[in-house]
């Protein structure tokens, strides 16, 4: 598995250090470099972020101030050049503290404990869709295994760990990442749209700007995926309402 990192520092060489230590770790995928919380904010509202390496002294907002902001933050890793701020970061629950100077081997060893985190999150909370069982899967909620057909799925939307599951019947909640359930859905069928959403191409009813309608849902598209999302529900014969 990858894991998409952003790196957050104010400080120009030790952003780049560290972005350079994300770009040689095999399981680890550089998605951007942030030089503030507040460029960071813009770049998470926009990106599918799994992992923050995040320097705590900062201008404006600290890193510590930042986590505390995010309704949702993805899992964190902390930066410092002080040690005095260990015990506020785990608070947060942060996967690991690192202090400057870095080392790659202390860096590896706190990017291991952040794999070992997200494939504990991504085990057994829904079945594969076969090419024998493409109508349907199962996933596990409440103690329960539920069957959710395909064809009765509107959209999926992510809350941290958790997927809500929105049916033509009722909503459904399970312990699972959003890109794993994208690795598992058919292509043809289901396009992510937004770092928190994934639509049944079939059910969007309207695209209009920035925002996808499905019966009374407004679901944003990101800006990233505005062009290509366009494209595929416009080839699929979707009208775009009159402005």
């Amino acid at each position: 598995m990858k894991i998409n990192a952003l790196v957050i520092d104010d400080e120009p060489v030790a952003r780049k250090g560290i972005a350079s230590y994300v770009k040689q770790t095999p399981f680890l995928h550089l998605a951007g470099t942030a030089k503030s919380a507040l460029e960071a904010n813009d770049f998470l509202r926009e990106n599918d972020v799994d992992l923050l390496f995040l320097d705590i002294e900062m201008p404006d907002l600290t890193g510590v101030e930042f986590m505390r902001s995010l309704k949702n933050p993805p899992a964190v890793i902390f930066t410092t050049a002080y040690r005095d701020y260990a015990t506020e970061g785990f608070e947060l629950d942060a996967v690991d503290y690192l202090v400057k100077p870095i080392s790659m081997q202390r860096f590896l060893k706190a990017a291991n404990k952040a794999l070992t985190l997200f494939e504990a999150k991504n085990r057994v909370n829904i079945t594969p869709i076969s090419s024998t069982t493409k109508d349907h899967f199962f996933i596990k909620s409440d103690g329960q295994y539920i069957k959710i057909k395909l064809e009765d799925v509107l959209y999926f939307e992510s809350e941290r760990d958790y997927i809500f599951i929105h049916t033509l019947q009722k909503r459904y909640m399970t312990l699972l990442t959003l890109k794993q359930l994208e690795l598992e859905l058919p292509s043809e069928n289901f396009v992510r749209v937004h770092r928190s959403f994934i639509v049944a191409i079939e059910k969007v009813d309207l695209l209009e700007g920035n925002l996808i309608y499905i019966k009374d849902k407004r679901i944003p598209v990101s800006r990233a995926m505005q062009d290509s999302v366009f494209k595929l529900l416009v080839e699929g014969k979707l009208w775009k309402r009159d402005m």
